[in-house]
């Protein structure tokens, strides 16, 4: 795929950084630079991006990386994350037990 031109952004968010609704930005590079997700701890909610899909059941590391070293370390990071709920940038959510599967994946990249 050829580059995609960069965006000019209306406000940089940094790792750990907290959301007006209570929730804290997860820097998680490798699907894309600069890509982030965000937990929800109130709700018991991660928002995955694209880092990790939802395929035949299953939550997956996805396909397509610039970085395939930084996107697997960023799966990683969000396995150690508290959540229950994990919704992605592809594919269904899970609902409940999400951390246990997403743990699964960490550990089988």
């Amino acid at each position: 795929m050829p580059p995609a031109p960069p965006l000019d952004a209306d406000q940089e968010l940094d790792d750990g950084d907290a959301t007006a609704g209570g929730g804290t930005i997860i820097s998680v590079p490798g699907h894309t630079p600069g890509s982030i997700a965000l937990l929800v701890p109130q709700l018991g909610v991660l928002l995955t991006g694209d880092t990790i899909a939802f395929y035949n059941g299953d939550p997956i590391l996805r396909v397509f990386n610039i970085d395939r070293a930084e996107a697997i370390e960023s799966v990683r990071k969000q396995a150690r994350l508290e959540f229950d709920i994990a919704c992605f940038g592809h594919g269904s959510p899970i609902v409940s037990g999400a951390r246990r599967r997403v743990r699964t994946l960490a550990e089988g990249l």
